[in-house]
């Protein structure tokens, strides 16, 4: 029996291009220690991400390309082409790191054979050390995989074997016949047959239910003076959605976890809600000197957060919400109050999310596309411009991922930093990732240089947003003053639409 390709994660293979590559870089940064080489890091590797099944096999496409491909695993597989050694240009700080990062950012991996890359760098200052993995879409397994390899690679103890982690997951099949692959076919076609006729019918019913709850709520309705809420509307074109070109630039930061903490017990909210204010006022700071703030806010995707504690299971695809960044406010407050019922949101679809899965989701859609139809109108899409013409989806990605162990060491040496640099999107051309380690939020921002100049400025400013965040908060202590609360009920335009206003497009 063969094992597909998710649908998900075959329509960001297939519709990848060489000005939108689709893989993920995860990036670890290793205290100065003696034991480390670049010898001793590609042992490592070699020896770990091999345990997983995805990263010892390839994918075989089938026949006239209808249908997803399957996964094959690679007979007598030797990782060591693979792996590669780098070197930060002097002075080796954290701006050269993310140059490079930048520079191993860009590119396609080999679609069918090598779906990943690995480099130990060396030449940072301090006699630091960092390992980086590039990862095809294809491994991304529902976005859970970056946070897949940090239990393969990390450990609760320099003396600890990584290896001892988690088991080695069971093979995935070994490269499939041509009739096991023509039998595929026929029954990939059969399924998304009887799948396409159950969206239809589910379609059908959504749409009447939604029209015969209209019509009730239309009636119910009593007679208003209409009030337009800032945290809905139509979404704002910034250079966020400008067409992307094959360049891309990268910055990192890392903010104090007590700071947020601070911020969270003065004003109220949690700690997801404090994080996502600071990205507001960098952005808000950013557009101020390089472009102009819209008059509403901006959409941003975001995954659930995904603790990094296991191995995902095959295909396991992350619920993504999306809410939008108030960057048109200047108090800090307010920010506060718009982002804490909007992450509330989140986390109540989470939780639904949990309970019941939905019988046609995204993923499922996704696996009806055919790779060659996938790759074909993404270019055409790409050239038509239509793209100009329609409303923009969102402006990019914000995503978390909590850590464990901590702290957390790497072939024998502490771990200082954690980074994920994920992939931008048309016409979605920001993404911040941040993963919590244990005191510290390690803060990654990814964006395309020729559209968003100084992303630096976006990633320090992250930064000193949390430092404005922590001045309020030592200006308004827990019940003394401001909160999230009171900000809710006492601004004009949340009384003129009460806590009932959609904070979701």
């Amino acid at each position: 029996m063969v094992t597909r390709l998710s649908g998900m994660d075959a329509l960001s293979l297939h519709t990848q291009s060489s000005r939108m590559p689709a893989h993920t870089v995860a990036l670890v940064i290793i205290d100065a220690s003696d034991q480390l080489s670049h010898q001793r890091l590609r042992e490592l590797v070699a020896a770990s991400l091999p345990q997983m099944a995805r990263f010892r096999s390839r994918l075989v496409a089938k026949p006239l390309g209808i249908g997803q491909p399957v996964w094959a695993e690679i007979e007598d597989y030797d990782p060591s082409p693979q792996i590669h050694c780098a070197t930060v240009r002097a002075p080796g700080g954290r701006r050269e790191l993310a140059d490079l990062i930048a520079q191993l950012s860009t590119g396609r991996n080999d679609r069918q054979n090598h779906l990943w890359e690995a480099w130990s760098i060396n030449g940072l200052a301090g006699r630091r050390w960092a390992l980086a993995v590039k990862m095809s879409p294809a491994l991304n397994d529902g976005a859970a995989g970056a946070a897949s390899l940090w239990p393969r690679l990390l450990t609760a103890g320099p003396h600890a074997d990584p290896a001892k982690n988690l088991p080695t997951e069971p093979s995935l099949g070994s490269a499939p016949t041509g009739r096991e692959l023509i039998a595929d076919v026929v029954t990939e076609l059969v399924e998304n047959h009887v799948t396409g006729m159950w969206l239809i019918a589910d379609t059908v019913s959504g749409v009447l239910q939604a029209a015969s709850s209209r019509l009730l709520r239309a009636r119910q309705r009593r007679p208003t003076t209409p009030s337009t809420s800032s945290m809905s509307g139509p979404v704002p074109r910034t250079v966020f959605n400008a067409p992307l070109t094959k360049r891309r630039a990268v910055a990192f930061a890392s903010i104090p976890l007590a700071d947020v903490k601070t911020v969270s017990d003065a004003f109220g909210g949690s700690i997801t809600n404090v994080v996502l204010a600071a990205c507001a006022l960098s952005l808000r700071a950013w557009l101020q000197r390089h472009d102009t703030v819209p008059d509403g806010p901006l959409l941003m995707r975001m995954p659930f957060e995904l603790p990094a504690t296991e191995s995902p299971r095959m295909g396991r695809a992350l619920t993504v919400g999306r809410l939008r960044i108030p960057v048109h406010l200047d108090d800090p407050v307010q920010v506060l109050a718009n982002l804490h019922t909007a992450t509330e949101r989140l986390n109540a679809i989470r939780s639904r999310s949990n309970e019941n899965s939905p019988a046609i989701d995204s993923e499922t859609m996704a696996s009806l596309i055919p790779p060659a139809v996938a790759h074909v109108g993404a270019q055409l899409y790409a050239r038509s411009g239509l793209r100009r013409q329609l409303e923009p989806i969102c402006h990019g990605s914000v995503s978390s991922t909590a850590i464990e162990p901590v702290p957390a060491y790497c072939a024998g040496a502490k771990v200082i930093g954690m980074h994920t640099v994920a992939p931008l999107a048309e016409e979605s051309g920001l993404n911040i990732a941040m993963t919590s380690r244990g005191e510290d939020l390690d803060v990654s921002v990814c964006a395309c240089p020729d559209n968003v100049p100084a992303v630096d400025d976006l990633a320090s400013g992250i930064a000193h947003s949390l430092d404005i965040l922590v001045a309020a908060a030592q200006e308004s202590p827990r019940g003394q003053g401001r909160s999230v609360v009171t900000e809710m009920t006492t601004h004009p335009v949340n009384r003129s639409r009460g806590r009932s206003s959609d904070w979701f497009k």
